[in-house]
C-alpha cells in the first residue's frame, strides 16, 4: 500500500469518526407535567423529546406513561429503550413522598447510566409560595421548599455515586423576584404577574424565566427565540435574575 493510501485510510479510521462524533447533537429528554410544558421544551436546542402529562406526580409519571396529555410526547418506556440521552430532565410535583421520588428517580438513573440528571423542581402556586418555600423540613409531601429537593438530591447521590445531578432552581427565581418586589426593585406589583392562572406562569416573562433556567441546568446559552414581545426592561430584569443561577456544574456536586 501506498503511503498516500496509508494516509487516507488513517484519516477515514480515525479523523473522519471524530468530525462525525462532534457534529453529532447533544440529546435531551424531559419528563414532567405542565410545569416542564413551561419551560417551553421544543424551544431547546439540540435533540431533544419530553414526556409530559398533565398535573401528574412523578411516580404516577412512572406506572401510567402511556397516554400523556401532550399528545407529542415521546412516552419514556419507548424513549429510554432506542436511547441513551446526554441529559435528562425531571420534574417532582405535589403528591408524591421523598422517598417515592427518590424510588423513581434512581430506576431512572439506572436506565440511563450515561447522563446528565436535571431536577426540575416547578413551582408552587402563587397563592402559597411563599408558604412552600419556608418550610424547613424535608418530611412528608413533596410541596416546593428547597430542603426537600436537597434531600432528594443527597438520596440519590447515595444510591448512585458519582453520577452528576443538577437542578433549574425555578423555585429559588421566583423567591428571589418576590423578594425584588417587596423591596421596590423588580417591574412586577405582585409575583402574580408572572402567573396566568393560579400556578402556570405566563407565557411571555413566566415561560422566558423559565425557559432559560432549563437551558441553563442543560448548559445550554441564554435565548430570547420565541419570547420576542418581552419588553426590554422586564427582559433585562429577568437576566439579571437568571445571572444569579450557579454554575450548573459546579452546583451539581
Amino acid at each position: 500500500m501506498t503511503r498516500s493510501c496509508l494516509l487516507l485510510t488513517f484519516f477515514a479510521m480515525t479523523v473522519l469518526p471524530a468530525m462525525s462524533e462532534q457534529a453529532k447533537p447533544l440529546s435531551y429528554y424531559l419528563i414532567g407535567n405542565s410545569l416542564t410544558q413551561d419551560t417551553v421544551p421544543s424551544k431547546l436546542d439540540g435533540d431533544v423529546q419530553w414526556h409530559v402529562d398533565c398535573g401528574k406526580s412523578l411516580p404516577f409519571l412512572f406506572e401510567n406513561p402511556a397516554a400523556p396529555c401532550v399528545k407529542n410526547s415521546t412516552i419514556w418506556p419507548e424513549a429510554f429503550k432506542v436511547k441513551q440521552y446526554d441529559l435528562i430532565s425531571v420534574q417532582v410535583h405535589y403528591g408524591s413522598t421523598l422517598e417515592e421520588d427518590a424510588a423513581v428517580l434512581s430506576e431512572f438513573l439506572s436506565m440511563q447510566p450515561k447522563a446528565i440528571f436535571v431536577i426540575h423542581s416547578g413551582w408552587a402556586r402563587s397563592a402559597t409560595r411563599a408558604e412552600e418555600y419556608a418550610e424547613k423540613s424535608p418530611a412528608g409531601k413533596m410541596t416546593h421548599r428547597p430542603v426537600y429537593l436537597e434531600r432528594l438530591i443527597e438520596k440519590l447521590r447515595s444510591f448512585h455515586p458519582g453520577r452528576e445531578i443538577r437542578q433549574t432552581h425555578a423555585q429559588d427565581l421566583l423567591a428571589r423576584i418576590a423578594d425584588d418586589i417587596e423591596a421596590g426593585k423588580a417591574p412586577f406589583s405582585r409575583i402574580e404577574d408572572l402567573y396566568r392562572d393560579d400556578i402556570h406562569l405566563n407565557v411571555v416573562t413566566g415561560r422566558y424565566l423559565m425557559h432559560n433556567a432549563m437551558r441553563h441546568a442543560l448548559g445550554q446559552p441564554r435565548s430570547v427565540a420565541g419570547f420576542e414581545a418581552i419588553p426590554s426592561p422586564v427582559k433585562a430584569y429577568l437576566d439579571g435574575v437568571l445571572g444569579t443561577l450557579p454554575d450548573a456544574k459546579a452546583s451539581a456536586e
